[in-house]
């Protein structure tokens, strides 16, 4: 019985205590950035400055795994591949993780100063988000299992975890204060949260099961991305804002993140329509064929 028991919490298994290949598959992934991170130490090539650059890894997988787990539901419900929802808490935790790490990194880096951390809470924005964002994710982790459901009942439960979404924009809004010359990654993650929150919005309106929906949802937000995009770089170092948004068009260096967004919406709406299309056929197949 204890050997069952405990072979359920590895976090590979199903609650039968079965091996479940996709939660295995998104355990490696979750684990392999903490292990790069710990061989490039080891070996001496991680960074000039190796707290700092701790500090900077931590917090941007921090936001890549908070990016992912919000977009399991978009993806749980056009897919309908229910199933992913198994692997949602793991990427959140891993967020979590992230997180922790950070902020543990951050206060070494401050030599455990309880009263200079305090007074930066105050002087600089980037660091009160940064703060009250992980407070949020914080509780949503000790919530984020069976215990949390049963305690605070379903709804109240959904709504506590509906705070995912600001404290991802007040990560953001940390990442987008401290960044200057390179906010591609930022930008992109917050165009693909945005699209997260879009989904939701037209789920409660019942219209996220629409193929067109998906696809204008993907096209809007990808041209508030770009515009965010140009936006930005003229608040931050006084560029051109024309400039920023004709770079979305010079594909010689990288792909911007507006185009990302726009492949996401896209993809969306094709798996959507793939679905009605399936279900037509389905039902044209079951209707009685005229002798």
């Amino acid at each position: 019985m204890s050997s069952i028991r405990l072979s359920t919490l590895a976090p590979w298994t199903d609650r039968a205590g079965r091996v479940s290949w996709l939660k295995l598959a998104v355990f490696v992934a979750c684990v392999a950035p903490a292990v790069w991170i710990a061989l490039r130490l080891h070996c001496g090539t991680f960074h000039p400055a190796p707290v700092r650059g701790l500090i900077r890894e931590t917090g941007d997988w921090a936001m890549r795994f908070m990016a992912l787990s919000l977009a399991v539901t978009p993806l749980r419900y056009v897919t309908r591949q229910n199933r992913l929802v198994i692997v949602r808490r793991m990427l959140g935790l891993t967020g979590l993780f992230y997180t922790l790490a950070h902020l543990a990194i951050y206060m070494f880096d401050r030599s455990f100063n309880l009263w200079w951390m305090i007074l930066e809470l105050f002087w600089r924005i980037y660091i009160s988000a940064g703060w009250v964002a992980t407070v949020v994710f914080i509780v949503m982790g000790v919530t984020s299992n069976d215990w949390g459901i049963r305690r605070l009942g379903s709804a109240t439960w959904n709504r506590w975890h509906a705070w995912a979404y600001p404290a991802a924009f007040l990560s953001l809004l940390h990442i987008f204060i401290l960044v200057r010359l390179d906010a591609f990654e930022a930008t992109l993650i917050g165009g693909l949260c945005a699209f997260a929150v879009g989904f939701r919005l037209l789920r409660r309106a019942g219209r996220a099961e629409r193929p067109w929906t998906l696809l204008l949802l993907g096209v809007g937000l990808a041209l508030a991305t770009a515009v965010f995009e140009a936006w930005f770089y003229r608040f931050a170092t006084r560029v051109d804002m024309m400039r920023v948004l004709e770079a979305n068009f010079d594909f010689s260096y990288r792909i911007r993140p507006a185009w990302w967004v726009l492949a996401a919406g896209c993809a969306m709406a094709a798996s959507a329509m793939l679905r009605v299309g399936s279900w037509r056929m389905r039902g044209a197949a079951a209707r009685p064929q005229p002798q």
